[in-house]
Formats: structure tokens, sequence, C-alpha cells
């Protein structure tokens, strides 16, 4: 373990010297220096995290501070991006914003808002946020109303690119629930983790699981929610995997580095699981894949089966070993004592 005490922790960059900056969804970016939670918040952003919809514990909201972000040249401008949820005028939705990390770390200021007013809702945000290999800045968006993912016109239910200055977003791809998590496998491929229907949305209670990995280049339709699961129909795309039974999937990266060598190019993939003892989610799943091709997948192997509850994320660090953080002080999970964990995986 690395650090605990965390409040719903949801995402993770390191820094060039192996410190941390961690942002929890009540709206701090927490700052972990030396293996240590340092007391005092870097930043505290003001979020919108609506009440539990319908008054059900297990609907609560999935808003707050999410994805964090280095810009790519942050050794030399200390730049950084948040993606968050708010309340404008009476309805939801998220933004970037950009900010300048002081040079111990400690604190940090607004530098420029990134894009503002994309749709929100009390769930399915979206929030995940990378550089991909053009340059680019790519974000997920979830898809609060579904329809809407399937309207080009519309922001909803997208893997959007845009400049690093918050250019003009272009779709890269339609049809997106809820991605936590993505990757690219090559410069084509991206490797992209979707959450499947939870039947209200569509006026089906009884509808389940149909979780996804899906391979998504340029242009293309994952479906939603025309189509879950292994469903497909003519122009969509139909996943690599599916999963019966609810996971959800959160975190997603492609492993790239040696320290695991029999790991290299493989998905790495963390779980929530859904509300406490609802399903067989929670843990850290690696997927592999054919070699050089992300539609053939060879293996899964599951790690950590429930041992330390709802997983969020998972980060490589530069020596190949990796970061994963626990989700189980959100209401729906078991919040332990010590708040919420930041876990170091290393060979045995």
């Amino acid at each position: 373990m690395i650090a605990n005490g965390l409040e719903v922790p949801w995402g993770l960059a390191l820094l060039p010297d192996g410190d941390m900056l961690v942002t929890e969804r009540p709206g701090r970016l927490r700052l972990i220096a030396d293996g240590q939670l340092v007391g005092e918040p870097v930043l505290v952003v003001d979020v919108s995290i609506p009440p539990p919809l319908f008054g059900v514990d297990t609907l609560v909201s999935e808003g707050g501070l999410l994805g964090v972000l280095l810009h790519p040249d942050f050794e030399q401008n200390r730049l950084f991006y948040l993606f968050s949820n708010a309340n404008k005028e009476g309805a939801e939705i998220s933004r970037i914003d950009r900010f300048v990390l002081a040079d111990d770390a400690r604190s940090a200021a607004f530098e420029r808002n990134i894009i503002d007013d994309l749709p929100a809702g009390v769930h399915h945000q979206g929030g995940r946020m990378h550089l991909g290999p053009d340059g680019l800045l790519y974000v997920g968006v979830g898809a609060w109303e579904p329809e809407r993912a399937q309207d080009l016109d519309d922001l909803s239910g997208k893997l959007l690119r845009m400049g690093l200055d918050g250019e003009t977003p272009t779709v890269f791809a339609s049809g997106v629930r809820n991605t936590q998590g993505f990757d690219w496998f090559d410069g084509e491929h991206v490797v992209m983790v979707d959450h499947g229907p939870s039947g209200l949305e569509l006026n089906l209670p009884d509808l389940r699981g149909r979780d996804e990995i899906n391979v998504v280049r340029a242009g293309e339709n994952l479906g939603w929610p025309r189509v879950w699961g292994c469903d497909t129909a003519p122009g969509l795309v139909q996943p690599v995997v599916s999963f019966d039974v609810s996971v959800p999937p959160t975190g997603a990266t492609i492993y790239r580095g040696d320290l695991f060598a029999e790991w290299k190019n493989s998905l790495l993939m963390t779980s929530v699981g859904g509300a406490a003892g609802r399903s067989s989610g929670r843990h850290l799943q690696r997927v592999e894949f054919a070699d050089g091709d992300p539609y053939t997948v060879v293996s899964r192997e599951v790690y950590l089966p429930d041992e330390f509850g709802r997983l969020r994320t998972v980060v490589e660090a530069p020596d190949g070993s990796l970061y994963v953080m626990t989700s189980n002080c959100d209401d729906r999970g078991v919040c332990p004592s010590v708040g919420d964990r930041i876990l170091r995986i290393t060979p045995a």
C-alpha cells in the first residue's frame, strides 16, 4: 500500500519526481509526496454531486472531480488538466479546466477553461482523459440520455478529441454509454471499456451485465443504445469481450513495461462490481491479445478478486510497476476505517 485516508479517489497522475496528484470526487486534488498523503489539498474545486436518484442509495451520483492529466510539456510549463462536474443554471454539466502546479506542488492556480458545457447527468459522466499518439487531448463523455449517443452533432456518449488549448472538439467515436478507461493498442486502434445497460434508462429493469471491451478506430460507432453486449448491427462495432455479469469496468491501460514481461501489450482493467455484494466484479483483470491483433483475445486473468473491494483506476509507473486505486467510500462499497487506498503492484 502506498497511501490511505482518501475519500472516493478517481484520477491519478504521476509527477516526474515520483510524487502523485490524486483527485477525490468531493472536489479535492491531493498530493502524495514521498509515499505520504499531504494533509492540505493542492486545490479545491467546486463540483456538483446530485443526491441519490429516486432516493435509492445504489443510484447515487457518479459526478464530482474525476480525471486528471499532465500536459505533455509539464516539466517545462507545470500545466495539468482536470475534468469535473458542475451545476450551471440548474443543469448538470461537465468541464475541463487547465491549471498551473506550483513548484513545490502544494498549490495550483487556474490557467484557462479548455471546454465547458459538456453534457452530464446524475450518472454516466465519463471523465477519463488521455493524450493521443497524434498529440491531441482525448476525453470520454458518457450518455445520461441514451439516444444522444447516436447524434453526431451532440457531444454526449462520445470519445472526443481536441487541441491541447481547447480547440473545437471532434468526435473520434460515438455510441458510447459510459467509458471510464481507454488506451491505444497502436496508432490506429483504441481499446475502450464501456459500461453495459442498467436497464432503467431503457425501461428494461431486469437488463443487467453486458459490460464491454471494444476496439475502435476513428469514426466508428459502438452502438449504444441501439445494441449492447454481443448484439450487433451493420455499421456498429461488436465488442471483443462482453461480460454476462455486471463488472463494471473502470480504469484501463495497455501495459508497455518490462517488469511484468508476460503482460506486455495486454490490457489491464480495474472493475468496481456495482453495489456491495451484488456482482462478481471488484478485481484487476488482464486481457491478452494475439500478437499485433487487438481483435483476437487469447486469454483473460483475474487478480485481487474482492481482496481490496472496488477498484477504480490503474496506472503504469515508469519502472513498470502498477498503481491501483480503490473506490470503496462512495456509498456503493464497504468503506474501511482507513478510507480508500492506493496500492502498488510489483512482481512477487
